[in-house]
């Protein structure tokens, strides 16, 4: 029979070797974060170069080089509409030097609308920090007399279904913004996706689609030109690009869409190491002549903690997952 005197030696003979492990513990994460990095980094981007996920990843990428003397990496892995990547990195050895530009379209938007996925994105991913964000543009051709989002209401809600509008696929972030303002403003528009942004660009200037949900950038030329009226930006305040175009919230105050992009690595990398990366990006981001460049494509240059950008992402895929369960939404 065991006594209470061995009883007690067990006890602390585990809890020596519990309170070692984490010592051990604590030490391998410090001595990852004192070494790292001490060769190149990877940043991964699921979309094809010269665009905004890309430009950002290499401003950031120069920077870190410089900090750090280490060799910072940009692959484009374009492909399934991001999965390529994101799956590339979920597989990836979690230490920090391959790590992912993800954005609210692979990590939310895709988690919502493909459950067969191999990976969760929610779980198989560690937030580091938010990039930064843009809002969306909705447009209408002039031919349609439409000048603000009240008269696009109001035409809809007189002739249910007569209003097409362009978004750049069954899917997309503009399909979804465009069904997330029909269920506030209860009214039911006409969705042509099309394969690209370019050929629904075109359609939207010629006229072929009456109202177009697209990025600030892309319509900006077609409204300064006269080829397509502005009818609001999908933010909570007016964008500085167009500051006489109101925000969608201002008529539907629940109504906000950001197309927001961000640093991933792979669960498992060490806190340390997150922390680490999250910093001396956040320090990149602070940049003034990086912050206006990038105002003068109406999009904000944010930087944040890693449970910060947590919050924002945990937030969005329940904000997403609603609006797709409510539209019958699939791919």
């Amino acid at each position: 029979m065991t006594s209470r005197r061995e009883l007690l030696r067990y006890s602390c003979g585990m809890a020596a070797l519990t309170f070692a492990a984490g010592i051990m513990t604590l030490s391998a994460t410090a001595l990852a974060a004192d070494t790292y990095p001490d060769r190149p980094i990877t940043i991964v981007v699921p979309f094809p170069p010269a665009g905004p996920p890309d430009l950002l990843a290499r401003s950031v990428s120069e920077n870190l080089s410089k900090a750090w003397g280490q060799p910072v990496l940009v692959e484009n892995k374009p492909g399934a509409n991001g999965v390529v990547a994101t799956q590339f990195v979920a597989n990836a050895k979690p230490d920090g030097y391959t790590i992912l530009v993800g954005s609210v379209a692979t990590h939310v938007m895709n988690r919502a609308l493909r459950p067969d996925l191999p990976f969760d994105t929610l779980k198989s991913f560690e937030p580091v920090t938010q990039l930064g964000f843009t809002p969306m543009l909705i447009t209408a051709h002039p031919s349609t007399g439409i000048k603000t989002i009240a008269e696009l209401v109001e035409k809809a809600k007189k002739d249910p279904e007569s209003i097409t509008y362009a978004s750049v696929g069954q899917g997309s972030a503009a399909h979804l913004a465009a069904e997330l303002f029909q269920s506030a403003a209860g009214i039911k528009l006409v969705h042509v996706p099309y394969d690209g942004i370019a050929q629904a660009s075109l359609d939207l200037v010629s006229g072929n689609v009456n109202v177009g949900f697209s990025n600030v950038v892309n319509m900006l030329p077609s409204v300064k030109d006269g080829k397509s009226n502005a009818l609001a930006v999908t933010d909570t305040k007016r964008d500085a690009v167009l500051p006489d175009v109101p925000t969608l919230a201002e008529s539907y105050p629940d109504v906000d869409v950001r197309l927001w992009w961000g640093i991933f690595t792979p669960t498992g990398t060490p806190s340390s190491v997150v922390d680490k990366l999250s910093a001396e990006i956040n320090v990149a981001l602070k940049d003034k002549a990086l912050i206006d460049k990038w105002a003068q494509s109406a999009t904000t240059i944010v930087g944040s903690t890693p449970s910060d950008f947590k919050a924002l992402v945990d937030a969005d895929a329940e904000k997403w997952s609603g609006v797709i369960k409510e539209a019958k939404i699939t791919q």
